[in-house]
């Protein structure tokens, strides 16, 4: 009489994992991109339809912005073109701005000290309080009103979620999830919406991680200090030929570093209070689109 020993649920899972043990770390990717490359094969001979070209010319444009070698830099460059139309495009509008603001100082001071006024307190209103707000609305106001629409631009476009793609391999190397790319790039808009944008990590080990880290990226409302920055102290130590550029290139800079100290605390946190397995994700890039200016400028 023969007896088999039962197996048990346990063991299934043990027997599970140690057979995952086994397989490369390219596994899951490789099984996914198997099943779209069929997918993409049957629905090829199946369906036709009259934005095929459209398609394949976004896919031609996904090969080249995605691509490990040309993506980072492509949009590498894409922000520096964005900084620099911003910089090279306030300068005029806050010279303006500061002139209006300015004339009218001096002509309140004037009304004033002919009011007879102490001097304390004009000086207090209209040399300190008034001239400290001139300057922060004159620098930082056109910044802001060229970037914000050339980020959403960028947004509408489908560029955000390219950077994504690009970042995701950078970030299963330091044991990140790969869709903290995601919440980083949201976090160039808004950090706050970064973190609420962590929800979408399954795991609270990696979603932790995304959470501690997002604030090292700058975000939109510390773009237009930053070029304020950069326009006072860096693009003056340049030929004006050139401060626009180093202006740009220095910003770019920032956000590099505020990127590279995202992966090295991420690193970090995932190999010592937040040791783990770093887990995948599949990625479905959207169609690129065609940016509503109006809309953009409305908001």
């Amino acid at each position: 009489m023969s007896h088999t020993t039962a197996v048990t649920p346990q063991d299934i899972l043990a027997r599970a994992d140690a057979l995952q043990r086994t397989l490369d770390v390219s596994f899951r990717d490789q099984m996914v991109q198997a099943i779209y490359a069929d997918a993409e094969r049957i629905a090829a001979r199946a369906v036709r339809s009259a934005g095929d070209r459209v398609w394949d010319l976004d896919q031609r444009i996904d090969r080249i912005l995605t691509s490990p070698v040309w993506g980072l830099p492509i949009m590498l460059l894409g922000l520096a073109v964005a900084f620099w139309l911003t910089i090279t495009g306030a300068n005029y509008p806050s010279q303006l701005i500061a002139s209006g603001l300015f004339w009218i100082e001096d002509q309140a001071s004037a009304l004033f000290t002919a009011a007879g006024v102490p001097w304390w307190i004009t000086g207090f209103i209209w040399h300190g309080v008034y001239r400290g707000l001139a300057w922060v609305v004159s620098v930082m106001l056109p910044p802001m009103a060229i970037f914000f629409p050339i980020f959403t631009i960028l947004e509408d476009l489908g560029f955000l979620p390219r950077v994504a793609f690009n970042m995701d391999r950078l970030f299963k190397a330091v044991g990140a999830h790969g869709k903290q790319a995601l919440t980083m790039s949201m976090g160039f808009g808004c950090n706050a919406a970064g973190v609420v944008a962590c929800r979408v990590i399954d795991s609270p080990r990696e979603r932790l991680i995304a959470i501690l880290t997002n604030n090292f990226v700058p975000c939109n409302g510390r773009f237009p200090t930053l070029i304020m920055l950069a326009t006072i102290f860096v693009a003056a130590a340049f030929p004006p030929a050139f401060a626009s550029f180093a202006a740009a290139g220095s910003v770019v800079a920032v956000i590099l570093i505020g990127v590279a100290v995202t992966l090295i605390m991420s690193w970090v946190l995932s190999r010592t209070v937040l040791r783990g397995e770093a887990s995948s994700f599949t990625l479905e890039l959207p169609p690129y689109r065609r940016p509503n200016i109006m809309q953009t400028l409305y908001t």
